[in-house]
């Protein structure tokens, strides 16, 4: 058993830094013509753009401007808008594996009432928008109260205030809702005593290494912001205050393409969730297939975990995660109106017709991979040139659940949750991280 923990603290620490290996020149060219191609197209003022593949590498691309005379960089920072909400919902799922909080819990164990709010909403039903709740984004005269004075701080509190009457009775349906992820960042200042911001970046940000990821009017970096365009106008003069703080915990965050795609990488591949909260996330339910913090849709004929945001002002995001390969594309844009998915879905193009299908190589160069991962049963285990000697599959509580010599197998019987596959080979032991779903 201690050579086991052991190996998963290898494991853990050898892969929560992403390598900087490019892809093939020939791929890079044919994703950096594609955003070339599509801002001309749309008439876009600046693309960036991450696409990262296990065992190929990562290509970052960049097109059009920030502002005259300051070309969009990789290391510039977007506003990701409703892309907050993964980080909000992982927050609340962190907390609780520490058991400061129980998704079964109820608003009023942490929250006083509020006008038209069901005090007996669970924190799930805000996660995966059940709860019911009407959008207080979406009250008559809501952009003018906001932009009055752009240098006004909005609180969560004073938004609740806003909110009208119910859409319908919790769990009952599914409706798409930012109150429910303002509540939740109330939520997770109440059981902790902290700030939303500070837990963000104690919990999720820092242990990550997320340097240029950061919740806009209660954090701040030394970064470059790329200018935001909105019907042709430029309004970095603004001040986004108001704006922001009213957005907090569902769409105040500003972060870089590449560190979104680091964090879809070490959160998708089992690296910071326990199997229980993974199970949490993607569990998608209602109308719009939704987890937490991330939808699941059909593209390509593939089954792909995304989600999108927009702010005013204007920034524009979209996040795609391919199960089956283990690919990730990040798309920002530095405009309204555009359409960061038609880029997302494009790019992800190029990778399909560049048979991108399933993990063939793993991230550390040494040809062991395990797939299609997430399974919901069948699992491949390459071994370059040779067969592997014994495959042991353990849960996170280092109890073995299989053990065999062949390299495809089934585990349709597992639960669904996070696996270590252990894989002994002439030349040395191996970890590898496998979910299974349902």
């Amino acid at each position: 058993m201690k050579l086991f923990l052991l190996l998963i603290l290898l494991q853990v620490g050898a892969t929560s830094v992403i390598k900087a290996q490019s892809l093939p020149p020939d791929l890079a060219n044919q994703l950096q013509s594609k955003i070339e191609n599509l801002r001309i197209a749309n008439n876009l003022k600046g693309i960036s753009a991450c696409v990262m593949y296990p065992g190929m590498g990562t290509w970052q691309g960049v097109s059009g401007i920030s502002h005259p005379g300051a070309p969009i960089t990789s290391d510039m920072a977007f506003g990701i808008a409703s892309n907050t909400k993964l980080f909000t919902g992982v927050l609340l799922l962190k907390l609780a594996e520490k058991k400061i909080v129980n998704l079964n819990d109820s608003l009023h164990r942490y929250l006083p009432v509020f006008k038209n709010i069901d005090p007996n909403i669970t924190i799930r039903q805000l996660l995966n928008h059940t709860s019911g709740l009407a959008d207080v984004t979406s009250v008559t005269g809501y952009p003018d109260s906001i932009l009055t004075n752009p240098n006004r701080i909005f609180t969560p509190a004073e938004l609740m205030t806003w909110a009208g009457p119910p859409l319908f009775p919790a769990g009952t349906s599914w409706n798409y809702c930012n109150t429910n992820y303002l509540l939740a960042g109330m939520i997770a200042e109440s059981a902790t005593g902290k700030r939303y911001g500070q837990l963000l970046r104690d919990s999720i940000l820092s242990p990550l290494h997320l340097d240029s990821t950061f919740l806009d009017v209660y954090d701040s970096l030394a970064c470059t912001i790329a200018h935001p365009w909105q019907a042709g106008v430029d309004n970095i003069s603004i001040p986004r205050k108001s704006l922001n703080s009213a957005a907090g915990a569902a769409g105040a965050m500003y972060s870089t393409s590449g560190e979104m795609a680091q964090w879809y990488h070490a959160l998708m591949n089992g690296k910071f969730l326990s199997a229980q909260s993974f199970t949490e996330l993607t569990t998608f339910v209602g109308a719009g297939n939704y987890g937490i913090g991330i939808s699941k849709a059909t593209v390509f004929g593939r089954t792909v975990w995304q989600h999108g945001g927009t702010i005013w002002g204007g920034y524009n995001s979209f996040m795609l995660y391919d199960p089956a390969s283990g690919a990730i594309i990040c798309v920002l844009i530095n405009q309204l109106p555009a359409q960061a998915i038609q880029v997302a879905v494009q790019l992800f193009s190029v990778l399909v017709n560049n048979a991108v299908g399933v993990r063939e190589e793993d991230e550390e160069g040494e040809g062991i991979a395990v797939y299609p991962n997430p399974t919901s049963g069948l699992v491949n285990v390459k071994v370059p040139d040779r067969k592997p000697a014994s495959i042991k599959i353990y849960n996170l509580s280092g109890q073995l659940m299989k053990e065999t010599t062949e390299p495809q197998f089934f585990i349709s019987n597992f639960p669904s949750a996070a696996y270590f596959v252990q894989v002994q080979t002439g030349a040395g032991t191996y970890l590898r991280t496998l979910i299974k779903k349902r």
